[in-house]
């Protein structure tokens, strides 16, 4: 199908923050663990905001300079989890400006970030969420924090919508069959509109986080969960496996299952998204206008160039292929407000844009089986959308498989894709 034009906007609106040194801090420990294509390696014992982080012995529950995200909502159920200006339950739990529950003695703990839970040795808490502003610095919690925390949903200002709370980080599955050492293309569509910069505004959430799921509709089917796993690589490298390229900041972003973009028009108001409708730049990039994030994450690469988020498979919206958009950045990049990434207006930082597609016929396999995308598989547009054959794209495919279902109901997909890029050292 021909795709729809998505247009972009040349105006700069640079917006002054002070997160950096705070999110940088977060940045260096929200890389995933991945596996090489031999072996696996161990999860960090760090969520980012919305995550779990599994507790090890000995490791620190302190992270300098962090502070808890605005709204951010703490899990039920104790383990070591953090709040903002809230109260925890019991099982070792620590707050920023709160009061701290009883925890037994002799476990082991981690400092888990706004929106977070831990799990631990110890005795199970039983604490109720708790919600508030940003407060101080989190303190070290108590040994002894309760195992069994629950997941926690992703706070965001003003009541938006973020990613649901991880309960362990995810780790890669080998590399073998996954295609590597071809070209790695940019799309015609380039970045789109609908980016979002981690620091473009100063009192969100923090995108650097693995588990983005969400909706626009709450009380809509949530769709397949799918965990996402990128493994970057040099494209400067005559042994492009054995040169992956660590510390780099990859942010995604796509529809949910409904084909809804998360961040952008007013909910009823006439610039409101209608993923049913030929997309005729409504919203535009500049309606930045309410506070959902799902599906949209920053993590940064390891060792082995992996990063992995939990998501959910994507839904289409009318005018373009099904896709997930790609853009990666040198460590430290910042806000340029509303503007399409290169390498003049980005101080040098910016490195990749691209989309990748899935083959068309997984995605029918996904589409017809599962609700809520099988409702829309009778609008006419449904079979051009999930063709992944609009002029000029990047022609990228990630590998994906499906497993746990029931003859193709529910279940998660697992989706590997490897991109060469140029780092720019």
């Amino acid at each position: 199908m021909r795709r729809k034009s998505e247009p972009q906007t040349t105006s700069v609106r640079p917006r002054s923050v002070n997160r950096r040194q705070v999110l940088e801090g977060l940045g260096a420990l929200a890389a995933t663990a991945a596996c090489s294509s031999s072996e696996s390696t161990p999860p960090n014992t760090h969520g980012a905001a919305g995550e779990s982080a599994v507790a090890t012995a000995g490791a620190p529950a302190n992270v300098a300079g962090m502070s808890s995200a605005p709204g951010a909502v703490s899990g039920s159920g104790g383990g070591a989890t953090t709040t903002a200006n809230g109260t925890g339950g019991s099982g070792g739990t620590t707050t920023a400006n709160g009061t701290g529950g009883s925890g037994s003695t002799g476990g082991t703990s981690t400092q888990s970030a706004a929106g977070q839970s831990a799990e631990g040795a110890g005795a199970p808490g039983a604490g109720a969420p708790s919600s508030g502003s940003a407060g101080s610095p989190p303190t070290s919690a108590a040994a002894g924090s309760g195992s069994g925390g629950a997941p926690s949903a992703g706070g965001a200002a003003n009541g938006g919508s973020a990613g649901a709370g991880d309960t362990v980080a995810l780790v890669s599955p080998p590399w073998d069959d996954v295609p590597t050492c071809t070209a790695s293309n940019t799309d015609a569509a380039g970045q789109g509109p609908f980016f979002i910069h981690e620091l473009e505004k100063s009192d969100d959430i923090s995108l650097i986080r693995q588990d983005i799921r969400g909706q626009y509709n709450p009380d809509a089917e949530p769709g397949v969960e799918m965990h996402l796993h990128l493994r970057v690589l040099s494209s400067k490298s005559d042994t492009c496996n054995q040169a992956p390229v660590v510390g780099a900041d990859i942010y995604i972003w796509h529809t949910d299952a409904q084909g809804y973009y998360s961040g952008f028009g007013t909910r009823g108001g006439s610039d409101e998204q209608k993923p049913d409708d030929p997309y005729a730049g409504v919203p535009n990039t500049n309606e930045l206008d309410n506070t959902d994030r799902f599906l949209r994450g920053v993590q940064t690469t390891d060792e082995n160039g992996v990063v992995s988020f939990r998501s959910v498979f994507p839904g289409w919206y009318n005018g373009r292929c099904l896709h997930i958009h790609f853009v990666a950045f040198k460590q430290g990049s910042m806000s340029e407000g509303r503007v399409a990434y290169n390498d003049a207006n980005s101080g040098g930082k910016w490195l990749f844009t691209t989309q990748f597609y899935f083959d068309p016929a997984f995605s029918h396999s996904i589409h017809e089986k599962n609700q809520p995308y099988l409702r829309r598989t009778t609008l006419s547009a449904y079979d051009g959308a999930l063709a992944a054959n609009e002029t000029g794209n990047s022609g990228l495919h990630a590998k994906a498989s499906l497993s746990g279902d029931t003859d193709g109901v529910g279940g998660i997909v697992t989706a590997q894709m490897q991109i060469l890029l140029d780092p720019k050292t």
